[in-house]
C-alpha cells in the first residue's frame, strides 16, 4: 500500500481555555513522519516513522497530587466544582483528589499514587497477588479533573498533551452533557475520537481543525461518566485538551481506574489500523479503530484497563519501508510519539505485558532480520522488566504473518524468551497460539478486520487470565 505523505507538524496554537487545566510535565510537538509500505499480507500500511522532534522537557505529573492550585473551572450552572486541583474561579474546588495512593495489593513494592492528597498514600503492598500490578482503583494520572488513560503529558498546566491510539480520559459530572476543547497539531488529517457515556459506545466523531466538540449531550439531569479515547495514532500529530464545558453543572472527582491494567506494545494491527475498512479502500487511517483491536478487546473482556504503544509499520530492529530510525524499542519510553524530549515514569505497573512486533521486519521481501532482531527484541524484554518487574508478559506474533516468514520471527521470538528464562525471568512467555487470519477477514490493506481482532482479543484474554488466575 501507499502511505500518503507525510504530514506536517504545526507550532500549537493559543487557546481560550474554559477550563484551568490542572498540573503536570512536558513539552511541545515536534518531529516528522516517514514513509509507510505497500499492501499484501503484510503489516506496517502507513507506518509512521517519527524522528524525534526536540522539545521541552517533560514527563508525567509528579507523585503526591497538587493541593490548592490549578482547579477545575466550569463553565456553565453550578457553582461548586469538585476537581483534582485547588480553587478557580467560578466555583471553589476541593483541594486535590483524595489519595487512593499507592497500588493497593497483598504483594510487595507499592506504588506511590498520582493525583492524591499531600504526598500521595503509600501502601506496603501495590502488587496485586504475586504478579503485581494497578492495586485496587488505581487513580493513575489526574489532570484537568479528569482520570487519564494511556500516557499523557501534563507539562503544560492549561492543555495536556496526549498522542498514543487509545489514550483519553474519563470524567464524572453532574450535568446533562459535556463538550472539550481539542487542539490538533496537524491540520492535514482528521483526527478520530470515540466517547463512551455511562458506560456505552458512542459513534466516532472527527475533528478536522482544532475547536470545540461535543462529547455528550442530552443527558438527564444528574450524575453521568464520559470517556473520550483517542482513535488516531501518534504519528499523525498530537493532540491537547485546552478545555472542558459541562452544561448545566459542574465536573466531579473522577472515578478511579479498575484493578487491573495490561500495557501492550505493537504495530498497526495492535492499533487497529484499517480495521472498519474494506480490502478495496486506499486510504485506511479513516477506519482505524483502537477500540475495536484486539488489544481493546482483550483488556474489556479481562475487566482491565489497557495503554497500547503502537504504531503502523514500526519494527524492532527495521521498519517496514526498511528504515531503521524511530523502531519500536526506539520510542517505547516516550510519553508522546513525536517528541523523545517527553518520557514517561513508569508509574504504575501492569499486571501484564503484551508484545506484538515482528512482522514489519520481515514482510515487504526483506528476508530474515537475523540475529540482529533478537539483540533488539532482548533489549526491549529487558528495558520493559526493569520498569515493571513484576508484570507477566506475553509475546505473540500475528495475524498478518504466514509460512516460512512466521516460523523466522516465532523463532526468534522463542530464542529470546528462552534467553530470558535461562537468566531466571519465570514471568515470560512466548504464546504461539494466534493463527494466519484467513482471507475471509482481510479488512483495510489487509490487515484484520473486527471480527479477526475480536477472535484474537478473546484469545489472549484466555491466556492472560490463565496465567494471571483471573
Amino acid at each position: 500500500m501507499k502511505r500518503r505523505p507525510p504530514a506536517s507538524v504545526r507550532s500549537l496554537l493559543g487557546v481560550c481555555a474554559v477550563l484551568a487545566l490542572a498540573a503536570g510535565c512536558g513539552g511541545e510537538t515536534g518531529g516528522n513522519e516517514g514513509t509507510g509500505g505497500n499492501g499484501g499480507s503484510t503489516d506496517g500500511s502507513g507506518g509512521a516513522n517519527a524522528s524525534g522532534g526536540a522539545n521541552a522537557s517533560g514527563g508525567a505529573t509528579a507523585s503526591g497530587g497538587n493541593t490548592g492550585s490549578g482547579g477545575a473551572n466550569v463553565t456553565g450552572s453550578g457553582g461548586q466544582s469538585t476537581g483534582s486541583g485547588g480553587n478557580g474561579s467560578g466555583g471553589s474546588s476541593t483541594a486535590g483528589a483524595t489519595g487512593s495512593g499507592g497500588a493497593a495489593g497483598a504483594g510487595t513494592g507499592g506504588h506511590a499514587g498520582i493525583g492524591g492528597s499531600t504526598g500521595g498514600q503509600s501502601t506496603t503492598g501495590g502488587q496485586s497477588g504475586a504478579g503485581g500490578g494497578a492495586g485496587a482503583g488505581h487513580m493513575g494520572v489526574v489532570a484537568a479533573g479528569v482520570r487519564w488513560f494511556g500516557r499523557v503529558d501534563t507539562s503544560n498546566a492549561s492543555m495536556p498533551r496526549f498522542s498514543w491510539s487509545g489514550t483519553g480520559f474519563i470524567a464524572k459530572l453532574s450535568g446533562t452533557g459535556l463538550s472539550v476543547g481539542l487542539q490538533l497539531a496537524n491540520s492535514n488529517e482528521p483526527y478520530l475520537f470515540k466517547p463512551v457515556v455511562d458506560g456505552t459506545p458512542q459513534a466516532v466523531f472527527k475533528a478536522t481543525a482544532s475547536g470545540t466538540f461535543t462529547v455528550a449531550s442530552g443527558l438527564s439531569n444528574g450524575t453521568h461518566t464520559v470517556e473520550l479515547y483517542r482513535q488516531t495514532e501518534g504519528p499523525e500529530g498530537d493532540s491537547q485538551l485546552t478545555s472542558i464545558t459541562v452544561a448545566g453543572g459542574s465536573l466531579m472527582t473522577p472515578p478511579s481506574g479498575p484493578a487491573r491494567l495490561i500495557e501492550v506494545v505493537g504495530d498497526s494491527i495492535t492499533c487497529g489500523y484499517g480495521t472498519l475498512g474494506a480490502l478495496a479502500d486506499s486510504d485506511c487511517f479513516p477506519t482505524e479503530s483502537d477500540w475495536d483491536s484486539y488489544a481493546s478487546v482483550a483488556a474489556r473482556a479481562l475487566d482491565a484497563e489497557v495503554s497500547t504503544i503502537c504504531a503502523s509499520g514500526r519494527g524492532v530492529v527495521r521498519n517496514y519501508g526498511g528504515d531503521t530510525a524511530g523502531t519500536m524499542p526506539m520510542v517505547y519510553g516516550q510519553t508522546m510519539y513525536l517528541d523523545a524530549t517527553a518520557t514517561w515514569d513508569f508509574h504504575i505497573e501492569p499486571d501484564a505485558v503484551v508484545i506484538n512486533l515482528g512482522t514489519n521486519d520481515i514482510s515487504n521481501n526483506k528476508g530474515d532480520p537475523g540475529t540482529a532482531f533478537e539483540t533488539a527484541y532482548l533489549g526491549l524484554l529487558q528495558t520493559i522488566r526493569t520498569h515493571y518487574p513484576h508484570a507477566y508478559i506475553v509475546c505473540i506474533i500475528g495475524p498478518l504473518l504466514s509460512g516460512s516468514d512466521l516460523t523466522t520471527i516465532e523463532g526468534h521470538i522463542k530464542n529470546v524468551v528462552q534467553t530470558r528464562t535461562s537468566a531466571g525471568d519465570t514471568r515470560v512467555e512466548l504464546f504461539d497460539q494466534i493463527q494466519p487470519q484467513p482471507s475471509s477477514a482481510y479488512a483495510c490493506q489487509y490487515h484484520p478486520n473486527v471480527t479477526e481482532q475480536t477472535a484474537m482479543g478473546t484469545e489472549l484474554a484466555g491466556e492472560i487470565a490463565a496465567k494471571l488466575g483471573w
